[in-house]
């Protein structure tokens, strides 16, 4: 129907108008009950707190809102400027800089151009939209922020409790940080132009045709309309749409025009996927799971997760999330982290799941490896080294929550070809127990491969060759080799649902004799606990870290060899700390700050739990959970989640508004035990 006749168009139109009523005023009773939400998001007032005014263009301790997959953001003024500045931003991810303190700043004058200034201001951070709410005498104003599109941001300023008589003056402006960017105007719309590489920022307003004076000069704009009477003109919109011209240029003026006629039908859109999130996302039969603090953590850990949503530009083909959009080093996709993030999408954004998923395989090679981690410039992707197989494990879970058996049939083959690389090139001596390695033959990326860059268990590693292109640690992994066991029986499941038995059988098969060999070779008896092994002597590596519970994670350990490993966890002199499971136990002469030598990453902590209800350990599980959830410093607060945190005391640790910590706390208020 590309080319629909004008009657076509008309009726279509005149169908999607009544539609949008009945969403928008609820006229339809089945439209009620289907939309009906248990948890809204306006129940969940600042959660995070995005109030911050950037001091420079560069600077890492102001953070944002994005939505949709945008790569720019805008956040709440702080308390000393909120009487000047509307919104603060916005912040380029591209260039991990701020264009501007503020560059959408509404104001209104009097009949006599006098700026009106308010009795009260409020700044409030919702789940899905900013939101700034002036009282004036004569009148209220909000002013909500939400994403439209991956590139596109709609302010709309809505009046209330107006006088019949009231006249105003709107008006909209803002500058940017002179080195950064350059303001130049087009007709009567606002177009920003990085200075460093072919992006440009466009701003377009609704009221095009009544602004009477637009200034602008390189660095700042002015838009003043003519007056307004408030009785028959309430609203007052504006979009700014972010262009890259490099990586993926678009034209959205259907969309823009249709957001500055309906704003209102796009902020109910918004609050209904908002609603639907949070209402998914809080759905659990866990005890806590009727509290509101810890509520909180998990609506604190949907919105880190969306925060950190990058839609598919240059190289990536596919949406995917940042490890954390709060640091320049972690604009890319982790492979490791990818996995993890999508168990957790999938329970209320399962195309994301999907598309974080599709996004790491994309770049899978010839051979079957996936990359460490991929960029929008494909030339910086790492294949020096791969991650932990955990793809398996995300993508039945991602089936198990949508059914999408398509979804199955699609990434079944390349699950399988990626299983099969890591026996054909980190299998040293070919005994079906593998090892972590790197392309390269470096010691460090072969670390980087385990995901735990610098463990205590690595110290002594060396690297054996295995061929020309790939080398191997000379200790195999009892992680490592866990997941993989894990990963068989997901292949296994995968195969049946695909009525491929005599796969699923083989599968089935190759997981008993892998869990044989990690059970005799890589359990030592006589301090009940799972270990690495030298590739030569077949003898355990005796250094205790988390890896030594990742055979119960895996369901694999016998219950007693599982109740000897639960011991060592209990031990308040190892794992069962203040914060419980670090790095590396407490009593280690080894046990420091230093990144994996002591502090708790919580997908760790989340293996760990899963681990004690495999085999039954219910109530010390919730205990251990609680334990996260009420001594994690500012998680019940409005601090953002963070990327590690010290057993000891709680203190967070390293980069701010990590995906994966927030991924495995949402899966921890998940638990279902």
């Amino acid at each position: 129907m590309m080319y629909l006749s004008k009657i076509n168009k008309i009726i279509v139109s005149l169908l999607v108008g009544i539609f949008i009523c009945l969403l928008g005023l609820g006229f339809s009773q089945q439209l009620r009950t289907k939309y009906k939400f248990r948890y809204k998001a306006n129940e969940f007032k600042n959660v995070l707190n995005l109030k911050n005014t950037p001091r420079q263009a560069i600077d890492w301790q102001s953070f944002c809102f994005s939505d949709k997959g945008a790569w720019f953001g805008f956040a709440l003024p702080d308390s000393v400027s909120e009487n000047r500045y509307t919104f603060t931003g916005p912040f380029l991810m591209t260039q991990g800089k701020w264009i501007s303190k503020s560059l959408l700043n509404f104001e209104i004058l009097d009949e006599n151009s006098i700026l009106l200034s308010p009795l009260k201001s409020e700044s409030v951070f919702y789940p899905g939209k900013l939101v700034r709410k002036l009282k004036y005498s004569d009148f209220d104003l909000d002013i909500s922020l939400i994403f439209i599109s991956e590139y596109d941001a709609l302010i709309c300023a809505k009046f209330d409790n107006i006088k019949s008589n009231c006249s105003v003056i709107p008006v909209w402006k803002g500058n940017v940080f002179s080195s950064e960017a350059k303001v130049c105007s087009r007709n009567t719309s606002i177009h920003i132009k990085g200075t460093e590489i072919n992006s440009e920022l466009n701003i377009y307003f609704r009221e095009k045709a009544r602004i009477k004076q637009l200034i602008v000069n390189d660095s700042s704009y002015l838009a003043r309309m003519f007056p307004i009477n408030l009785a028959t003109h309430n609203c007052i919109s504006t979009v700014v749409s972010y262009n890259d011209f490099q990586c993926h240029k678009h034209n959205n003026a259907d969309l823009i025009n249709d957001a500055l006629t309906n704003p209102h039908t796009y902020l109910l859109q918004n609050t209904y996927r908002w609603n639907s999130y949070i209402d998914n996302a809080l759905k659990s039969n866990a005890g806590w799971a009727n509290r509101k603090e810890y509520q909180h953590i998990a609506v604190k850990s949907v919105i880190t997760l969306i925060n950190n949503w990058r839609c598919a530009y240059g190289d990536l083909l596919h949406d995917g999330l940042f490890p954390s959009y709060a640091v320049n080093y972690f604009n890319g996709f982790w492979a490791w982290d990818s996995w993890k993030h999508a168990v957790a999408l999938a329970c209320f954004e399962p195309d994301l799941a999907k598309n974080q998923i599709r996004a790491m395989y994309d770049y899978q090679n010839a051979d079957g490896m996936i990359a460490d981690c991929i960029y929008a410039n494909k030339t910086e992707n790492n294949w020096l080294n791969t991650k932990p197989p955990l793809s398996g494990w995300a993508i039945w879970n991602v089936y198990t929550s949508t059914n999408d058996i398509d979804f199955l049939y699609e990434m079944y083959p390349k699950l399988i070809k990626y299983h099969q690389w890591w026996y054909k090139f980190r299998d040293a001596n070919k005994n079906n127990l593998c090892e972590y390695g790197s392309s390269d033959g470096s010691l460090i990326a072969a670390k980087w491969e385990s995901g735990m860059d610098n463990a205590i268990r690595f110290d002594e590693a060396t690297m054996v060759k295995i061929d020309k292109q790939n080398y191997a640690f000379n200790q195999e992994s009892v992680d490592l080799n866990s997941y993989l066991y894990k990963e068989k029986l997901m292949i296994a499941k995968i195969a049946n649902e695909l009525s491929n038995a005599d796969v699923s059988k083989t599968y089935k098969t190759e997981a008993a004799k892998l869990q044989k060999l990690i059970n005799e070779k890589m359990y030592d008896k006589h301090t009940g606990y799972y270990y690495d092994i030298d590739i030569k002597t077949q003898k355990t590596i005796a250094t205790q870290g988390p890896e030594g519970w990742i055979p119960l994670f895996a369901l694999l350990a016998s219950p007693n060899k599982a109740q000897e490993v639960i011991q060592n966890m209990f031990d308040t002199t190892k794992f069962s700390t203040y914060i419980p499971f670090p790095t590396a136990p407490k009593d280690n002469p080894e046990f420091s700050t230093k990144y994996w030598r002591g502090p708790i990453w919580l997908d760790q902590v989340y293996f760990a739990i899963q681990a004690l209800t495999n085999y039954d350990c219910y109530t010390e599980a919730n205990e251990y959970t609680l334990q996260i959830f009420d001594r994690l410093e500012g998680l019940k607060q409005q601090a953002p989640i963070r990327e590690n945190y010290w057993p000891i005391d709680g203190k967070g640790m390293r980069v701010n508004h990590f995906s994966w910590s927030a991924a495995h706390l949402l899966l921890l208020y998940k638990h279902e035990k």
